[in-house]
């Protein structure tokens, strides 16, 4: 980026050394210490500064500070870019990594639990988004049954075809359980008045989780933070984490309950969670693309496809061990309750 000796300036700083980390971040080395200096993406919330001036008047201060410049803004232009100031922490520390997960799961529900507010819904809101998702999802297995249903017909099964033909049964198994969710969702808001919205961070990972010299971790990068249901951290996180191949997170059912145990999901938040993770959207997507389109070449599709499937997978363990541990804690409430 041109001009980051001008942009310094604002700062009242002068560089010894600079190293681009990514394109888009600086490592600046200063005879007043080592700072990060990021380029705002155009696509970015501008005012995502607001935020973190939010969190502190809340007394949420585990986040990496932005400085402001001489005029008192947090933003500096640089040519046609801007760009921000941070204190430089370290990506790393000396642990092993579910605890690094353990340490940010606690962070952000401590961070959610500041930023709780209860918010009204109305009845007719809760219908149209229960009515807007199951349909669409019902479409979408639909269009499946008839792409593998036309399928069958042929004389002769493209290799596409096939891979759809075999991933076809935990699919439809899949999707049938995220309505199912998506049911249990509805039934419990159907007559509730409000529901929770927090502060989320937007892009919840380890490398947002940076270290100071002492250990303590703290968030970075607010850039696509905003007030929506808790669990929508969590989808993000998880979400990131499934996409890639086949993976066994033997530790991801205790992030979620490390969370959990600090702020407590409701049983529709939860449900819905699960609704949202079990769904094999990715998988749909795929299908789609290669039955309308007819834009990449079998081997491409059967490639995209795989992953997508192996996604799906992916979240699976941690969708069935956390819907299991819910119905035996539901079980277990029955069974101790008084009789009536």
């Amino acid at each position: 980026m041109e001009g980051i000796q001008s942009v310094l300036n604002e700062y009242g700083l002068t560089p010894e050394y600079m190293e681009s980390v990514s394109p888009k971040v600086w490592k600046v080395y200063t005879d007043h210490g080592v700072f990060a200096l990021k380029k705002l993406a155009a696509s970015r919330n501008a005012s995502f500064t607001e935020q973190m001036i939010m969190l502190e008047e809340k007394g949420y201060r585990q986040f990496v500070p932005v400085y402001r410049n001489r005029t008192g803004e947090f933003l500096t232009q640089a040519g046609e870019d801007v760009c921000y100031l941070m204190p430089w922490l370290t990506l790393e520390r000396e642990e092993e990594l579910d605890q690094k997960h353990e340490y940010m799961f606690k962070e952000i529900a401590l961070l959610h639990q500041r930023t709780e507010k209860e918010l009204g819904v109305r009845r007719e809101e809760i219908l149209g988004h229960y009515e807007r998702t199951k349909r669409k999802w019902e479409q979408q297995k639909q269009k499946y049954e008839e792409f593998i249903s036309r399928a069958e017909n042929e004389w002769y099964m493209s290799p596409f075809q096939l891979q759809a033909a075999m991933y076809f049964k935990e699919t439809i198994s899949a999707a049938d359980f995220a309505l199912a969710r998506l049911e249990e969702w509805y039934e419990t808001m159907k007559d509730k008045e409000s529901s929770r919205m927090v502060l989320n961070h937007g892009q919840l990972s380890v490398r947002h989780f940076l270290y100071n010299d002492t250990g303590t971790g703290y968030f970075t990068n607010f850039e696509k933070a905003g007030h929506g249901p808790p669990a929508n951290d969590l989808i993000v996180f998880f979400t990131r984490m499934f996409k890639t191949n086949p993976v066994m997170c033997t530790e991801c059912v205790n992030w979620f309950y490390t969370y959990h145990n600090v702020y407590p999901l409701r049983e529709e938040e939860i449900s819905l969670f699960l609704s949202y993770m079990a769904y094999p959207g990715p998988v749909y997507g795929v299908l789609n693309r290669y039955d309308l389109e007819k834009g990449p070449g079998e081997k491409e599709a059967c490639t995209t496809l795989l992953k997508a499937y192996w996604q799906m997978k992916n979240a699976e363990p941690l969708v069935m061990s956390i819907h299991e541990t819910e119905e035996n804690r539901k079980l277990q409430e029955e069974t101790e309750s008084p009789s009536s």
